[in-house]
């Protein structure tokens, strides 16, 4: 295991796209900003975090250029925040806009797809095409790969089809928790608020990702072309900590209106009533908040496209899911 040569470090990347120049189609994302806010209130008055080591990305007219979460600066702010990364470091990601899936061309992906999430500069097709996003494999590589054992790491995803954003080896969705805990009180949004609730996601992705037969077949004949994890040694060596708390699973979309992402304000409001909470007991109570407030969402709506499905929070980690469930959140 590596060896820390300095005091530990928490530090934190929020990112947070409204996509204004995609309004014309309709996908512009209102209150999306107030993620980052959300978040940073968790992370220096419940978990102590600096505020001078969050660096926030959002595409507002205020921020210089460098700090808009273009392509270009995402990957390198990304990268700024695990250089030099050390035992015993605190690391968090977050991402709020929009979210989508390409076809996964290498066979490593059981489902067929990879997840991507969207940057500022976009670019977006009249034909619901889209290029110069982000995978989850590059997600993996750049943050995933270099946190070091002994440190800790955690992603927050909320946008659409992110359950595997980061490609982490163990996820919820395959391995479910077993025990119900209480859920926190819900705050119903008003019927005025519920027209501007919005799905975070391509509103054209890929076709595939609504064709269950296509899905299922592509589940089916996954045979992965090597093993998910490489071991240079006999023994099993120590791992990073590394969790992804994403809004939704892959095939799923999930809500934001102009107060933040449901899925951030359900999970910032249970770690502000626990912050001893384990993952699992987080996880039942997120996702029964999310089941609450899209109820109260559906109530109101008189839209022709119907309700909207409850999304179902996910929990990726590089632990068993039996083992890091048990444990307490560590941020």
């Amino acid at each position: 295991m590596p060896v820390a040569t300095r005091l530990p470090v928490r530090k934190a990347l929020s990112v947070a796209v409204q996509y204004k120049t995609l309004k014309e189609y309709d996908m512009e994302l209102v209150g999306t900003h107030n993620d980052p806010l959300i978040l940073s209130d968790l992370l220096t008055n419940t978990f102590h975090y600096d505020p001078d080591h969050i660096t926030v990305l959002v595409d507002d007219d205020e921020s210089k250029p460098h700090a808009w979460p273009t392509r270009e600066n995402m990957v390198r702010a990304m990268k700024e925040l695990v250089a030099g990364a050390q035992p015993g470091d605190h690391f968090v990601f977050h991402f709020s806009g929009h979210g989508a899936q390409v076809p996964n061309l290498d066979g490593t992906e059981k489902s067929g797809f990879d997840d991507v999430i969207w940057p500022a500069d976009v670019v977006y097709n009249e034909d619901g095409s889209f290029d110069n996003f982000i995978k989850d494999d590059d997600i993996h590589s750049i943050l995933v790969e270099h946190v070091p054992p002994g440190a800790h790491f955690m992603m927050v995803f909320d946008c659409c089809h992110s359950g595997t954003a980061a490609d982490l080896p163990y996820g919820s969705e395959d391995c479910p928790p077993i025990t119900p805990t209480s859920s926190t009180s819900s705050t119903f949004p008003s019927a005025a608020a519920v027209k501007n609730i919005r799905v975070r996601g391509s509103h054209d992705a890929p076709s595939a990702t609504e064709d269950g037969t296509q899905r299922k077949m592509l589940q089916e004949t996954f045979v992965p072309d090597k093993p998910l994890a490489q071991i240079d040694v006999p023994q099993v060596p120590a791992l990073a900590d590394v969790t992804s708390w994403a809004a939704c699973e892959d095939d799923e979309v999930t809500l934001g209106g102009p107060r933040g992402g449901v899925f951030i304000n359900a999970f910032v409001n249970a770690l502000k009533k626990n912050p001893f909470v384990t993952h699992a007991e987080l996880l039942h109570t997120v996702t029964r908040e999310i089941a609450k407030i899209t109820a109260a969402i559906n109530a109101h709506l008189r839209s022709a496209e119907g309700a909207f499905k409850v999304p179902t929070p996910e929990l990726e980690s590089t632990e068993p899911m039996e083992q890091k469930y048990e444990e307490i959140i560590d941020i």
